[in-house]
């Protein structure tokens, strides 16, 4: 997963670097039946998208936008 918390913005190095060298590593997950107010507990202020996880395989993501716009808070 690439975050903007993992590149460099405007240093103009994104026309060389490829998505694994700037996805963050280890990235938060959430599995698929946990309910969205714990994925919102997870983010906290401190990050603000959580990959969706129904072992072994990454179904998505969820973001602090998804939580705000299904008026969960």
């Amino acid at each position: 997963m690439a975050t903007c918390g993992g590149c460099t913005c405007g240093s103009g190095a994104f026309d060389t670097l490829l998505a694994g060298q700037v996805a963050t590593r280890g990235p938060r997950t959430i599995g698929a039946d946990d309910l969205a107010a714990k994925a919102l507990e997870i983010m906290e202020g401190k990050i603000t998208s959580l990959i969706v996880v129904d072992e072994p395989k990454a179904r998505g993501v969820i973001h602090l936008h998804d939580i705000l716009r299904a008026k969960i808070i």
